[in-house]
Formats: C-alpha cells, structure tokens, sequence
C-alpha cells in the first residue's frame, strides 16, 4: 500500500513539476477554455433551439423588470422600459412595411434610442446597419448605398440631418425617418415618428414576425475600414452578437456589476461587447454621451461603476491627465480592452489603482479572438500550442516591403518564431466560418489567403501583426495593408488618397500611418507628387485646397497629420507604392530633405513644419 502511494504521490509531483516548468501555460489554458467550454455550449443549445439575441434580451428583462438597464445623463430606464420601447418601434416598423428579411440603416450618437431601436428592429428580424456618425458626403453615402437599407432612423444631431440632407438626392430608393418631434432643425423630408411611437403599442412582439431568422442570420453591419478606400460592411451573425456578450465573462460579471460605456456603439466594441454585457448579464450600463477625460473618473464614482471598456488611446489621455479627486475614489475593479500599451498600461493601472485588466484581440470580421486573463503587461493574451491548435490560429512570416507572407522554397508560408512578427491567419472551416463583407464579394475574397500549408487550404487574413514571446504571450505589433489606427478609429489610406489627389494640381498621393511619441496607434500622413514636372514646394493656394478637401470630405480622425512634397513617388514592378522607407522617415525634418506641413488641429490648418515644430511634438508640446 505505501509504494502505491508513494508511487501515487511521485506521480503527481512529477506531473506538477512538468506543468510548472515545461507547460506553465497549461494553467491559464484551462481557466480560458472553461468559459470557452461554457460558450460553446450556451451556443450549442442557442443553436438547437433558435434562441436569437433579443430572445436572451426579453429574458432578462422579464427577470430583472425595474432595475435600471441604462443610465444616460442622469435619467434611469429600467429592462422593462428598454423592452417596451423596442416594442413599440417594432409594431411601428411594422406599419411602415418593414418586415424581416428587410435592410434599414440607424445614424445615431450614444443614446438609448440606439439601444432600443436596434432591438426594436431585431424583433421584427430585421437587419440594422450601423452607420458611423462620423461619416459625411461620399463615404457617408457609399455606406448607405452599399448596406442596401430601405430607410434610414435618427433621432438627434442637427449636424447628422444636414449630412443626410447634402447627399439625399443621390440616395435612391430609401425613405427618412427621425423617432424626434418634428421641428425647425429637421429637413423637412424626414417623416416624425414621434406621435406614431407614443400611441404604438408596446406588448411583445410574436416570434412569428422573425421566424425566418437563425442564429446564423446578419443581425447587423458593421462598417471597417476598406483597402478600396471606402467602408465595408462586415457582415455580424446573431452568433457573433451572443459571443460579444460573453467577453466579460471572463472577470465573473454578475448583474450587480455596473459597466460604463463611452465607446461609439455604432463600432463593435460598443454594442456587441457593452450592449451585449447588458443584455445577457442583466448590468446596468452607464451610457456616456462621449469619451470626456476630465469627467471619466468622475461618472463613474457618482454611478457606483465597477467595470470599464476602453480603447488605449482613451488610456493614455487618462493617465497623461491632471491628478482628480476621483482617480481612486472608484469602485472600479476591472478594465476590459483593447490596444493598450505596455508602459500605459502600468502607468494607468497603477494611478487609478484598478486591480485587473483585460486586454483583448479581436477584429470584426475576424472568428477567433485572444484574451489576457493574467494581467500581463501589455500582452492580448497568451496563445499556446493548445490554443493555436484548438482555434486554428497561426502566426506566420510576413514580408512588410512586398506586402505577402513569406514562402519557402515549396510555395508554403513560414511559422514566424518567438519574438519575430508574425501576420495572424486563422484557418476557414465550419468551426471558424468568415461571413465577409455584404455585396462586397470582391473584398470578402481578397481576405482569404489559399494554400498556406498545404495545397487546398484557406485560411482567413486578419491584417495583423504579432509577436510572442517564450512563454507564448502574444503582443500586438502593427497594422498591415492600406489601413493605420488613430484616435481610436480605423483610417483606410486609399480613401484619403482618392480625396486628396482628386484635386487638379496633384497627380498621385501616398497615404501611411506614422509613429508620434506618446501616442496610440499611427498618426495619417500623406506624400503627395504635384502635376507639375519636377515642383516640390506648394502653393499658399494648393495647401489651402487639401485643407478644405480634407476639413469637408474626411472625418476629423483620418484628415492626414503630416503632409511632405515630392516630385517622384516608388513604386514596384506591379504599379504599387512603396511606402516602407516613408513610414521610416516619418516627418523628421533631419531626415526629410522635402517639404513638410503639419496639422494645427486648433486653427484647423496646415503650417510648415520644421525642426522646433518636430521637437515641440515630440515632446508633446504641440497635440495632434
């Protein structure tokens, strides 16, 4: 008996010492797939029974009736009310012919209209594009046209009424609507559905309405930023909605938890993540109009909040912000994000003294996503042998100057190894399915990158780099493509070159992100080749021009931080711009011997840059 035991007992510290020092991952694997477990099989029953998002919506609103879902400037609207209110825009989208199957578009800001007219349409079964309010004049109706909504809705923004009112003539086949009393600001085409909402009534809708509808139905649109140069409209399942309420599973949310939402719910962070933690969980969500540093801290000691969502641009203002009475008088006791960095996010965590953070991967489009459940600074996660195998995820070697993954000499691509950037593949199957983009086929195919490792199989391009490290924790690296990060959003380098060489003094513009000390992500800047022969220098005349194109066709995020002159643009064998040595140079006047302008964001124009202005913001004297 005492060698059986003895044996035992070898066994088992044998078996520790093997997990401690030759698989220390197994561990964090473990607690990452018992949610994944729980998930997949939440799914699986989702599935089986066709249980749709705004069924698990009506659910918990007959469980937690008066408890406030939402509080939005001070003013509380309970599951129950959310609920009604979707009711009643059902029965009077119902009125208006709407039926499921159909496309409408929502423009709004952050407010509870948002929340309960998406709902209200997901009743109905009826798909909803989110249209980012950022958006004007061509992009804002390339969006439109392309979602193939049959109406639009708002509800507030003299602003976004006048967007819409610019290019309504060039819509054809939409109707307008605004949920708000009708009054001077509103064009006059837009019908008011104020008195219609008021008198509908608000008893649920039948099932029988959305019967149609199955989990792996288009619930919404959600735009990202195109290699074209304008939006795409990924296409987002009813599966992804209920995955998206799952995230913050991940830190143990109970429905006494209080989330605070500033993130743009038109993004999918803001309403599969922040909406969906509601929906499923029965959180009451603190809905901020917008991100306002000085009173972030603030809002959430008035409202008890004990988790946050955030974007680490958002992190950096916090941290970089004045000392506040409120920095540790929170009750917040977990962060849950993405893009923050390694020496923000030591610094954010420990002013604000926030006991976990959880940093994240994931990408619309994209049906696998990461995790950091260990606090591990500036890490998405960690991706060990197990994982990758189970989500068939890759990292593989990627040649930034030809713009493809490396290949050996038998055609396949390479494993990038520990510490060497790796572009993220994940391999297409029933399991990992790649919805795409709606009546964009072109760029839904251009995402698939055929014969990796073997002939016959496809695997779905993320566009993003990575590195990890030894022990298989995975950083984020960089963007690749025609797309760069700033202020939060996703900027398409195609769009904004099309804009600005449409201008008749220009022939060609090359558009790239560039690294800004102290910022997050890469700031937009552009080199543009002037039509005549051999001209480097602008005019007052031509600088005035781009300002203008970009102030009035871009949104404020992608007008371009930087402008350089020059009177020859590279290119490759097959007409594409080579935009390595840009990027490298940046907007170092020591380095850049052309022409340089920067953005003054407060006069709203461009001024000469040189080597004082460099330092300046450098140094962060000068903000962009």
């Amino acid at each position: 008996m005492f060698m059986i035991l003895a044996t035992v007992a070898g066994a088992i510290g044998g078996l520790y010492l093997l997990v401690k020092f030759k698989l220390p991952w197994l561990r964090s694997d473990f607690k990452f797939l018992k949610v994944v477990i729980g998930l997949g099989k939440d799914l699986a029953t989702c599935k089986r029974k066709n249980i749709l998002p705004i069924d698990v919506f009506e659910k918990t609103a007959d469980k937690f009736t008066t408890k406030p879902m939402i509080i939005y400037k001070g003013v509380s609207y309970s599951f129950m009310e959310v609920d009604k209110m979707a009711n009643k825009l059902a029965n009077v989208a119902l009125g208006l012919g709407i039926k499921q199957g159909d496309t409408v578009a929502m423009l709004m800001y952050n407010e509870p209209a948002f929340v309960w007219t998406w709902f209200g349409f997901e009743k109905i079964g009826v798909e909803v594009a989110f249209i980012n309010f950022h958006q004007r004049k061509k992009t804002l109706l390339h969006s439109l046209s392309i979602s193939g909504a049959k109406a639009i809705f708002m509800n507030s923004g003299i602003d976004l009424y006048q967007a819409i009112d610019d290019i309504a003539n060039d819509l054809k086949d939409i109707e307008f609507y605004t949920l708000e009393a009708q009054n001077r600001s509103i064009p006059s085409r837009f019908k008011s559905l104020a008195d219609d909402l008021k008198a509908a009534a608000d008893q649920r809708i039948p099932r029988d309405k959305r019967s149609s509808i199955t989990m792996k139905s288009t619930n919404c649109l959600i735009f990202t930023s195109g290699t074209t140069g304008l939006p795409k409209p990924a296409i987002v399942t009813h599966t992804k909605c209920m995955i998206g309420g799952f995230v913050y599973t991940y830190c143990h949310v109970t429905p006494d938890d209080i989330l605070y939402e500033c993130l743009p719910l038109y993004h999918s962070a803001g309403c599969l993540i922040g909406i969906g933690t509601s929906r499923r969980n029965g959180v009451t969500m603190v809905l901020a109009e917008r991100f306002s540093a000085s009173k972030f801290f603030e809002e959430c000691h008035r409202n008890n909040v004990t988790m946050i969502h955030y974007v680490g641009e958002m992190c950096r203002y916090l941290a970089n912000s004045p000392k506040g009475d409120y920095d540790t008088n929170h009750k917040i006791r977990v962060a849950l994000g993405n893009g923050l960095r390694k020496d923000v996010w030591t610094l954010f965590q420990k002013k604000f003294k926030i006991e976990q953070i959880l940093e994240f991967y994931g990408a619309t489009e994209m049906p696998v996503g990461f995790i950091n459940i260990e606090n591990a600074v500036g890490s998405v996660g960690r991706v060990s042998p197990l994982i990758k195998r189970i989500f068939r995820a890759k990292f593989v070697k990627f040649d930034t100057d030809m713009d493809q993954p490396v290949r050996d000499e038998k055609g396949q691509c390479i494993t990038a190894a520990p510490y060497e950037p790796g572009l993220l593949l994940c391999s297409l199957s029933e399991q990992t399915p790649f919805e795409g983009y709606k009546n964009r086929d072109d760029a839904t195919k251009r995402k698939l990158i055929h014969d990796v490792f073997k002939k016959g199989d496809v695997y779905i391009n993320s566009g993003d780099l990575f590195y990890h490290d030894e022990n298989h924790y995975c950083y984020f690296y960089d963007r690749l493509g025609d797309t760069y990060r700033w202020k939060g959003e996703n900027v398409s380098t195609t769009q904004v070159a099309n804009i600005i060489t449409e201008l008749p003094f220009i022939i060609d513009t090359c558009v790239y992100g560039v690294l800004v000390p102290g910022s997050e992500g890469r700031a937009g800047m552009a080199t543009i080749n002037l039509l005549e022969s051999g001209k480097k220098h602008p005019t007052a005349d031509m600088i005035s021009q781009i300002e203008q194109r970009c102030i009035n066709e871009l949104e404020s995020y992608a007008i371009p931080r930087f402008l350089r002159f020059t009177h020859m643009l590279d290119i490759t064998s097959t007409f594409k711009q080579i935009k390595a040595t840009l990027k490298k140079e940046g907007f170092d006047p020591a380095v850049v011997k052309e022409p340089l302008y920067y953005f003054n964001t407060k006069k709203q124009k461009y001024c000469t840059l040189d080597k004082e202005i460099a330092m300046a913001i450098e140094k962060q004297e000068i903000k962009l």
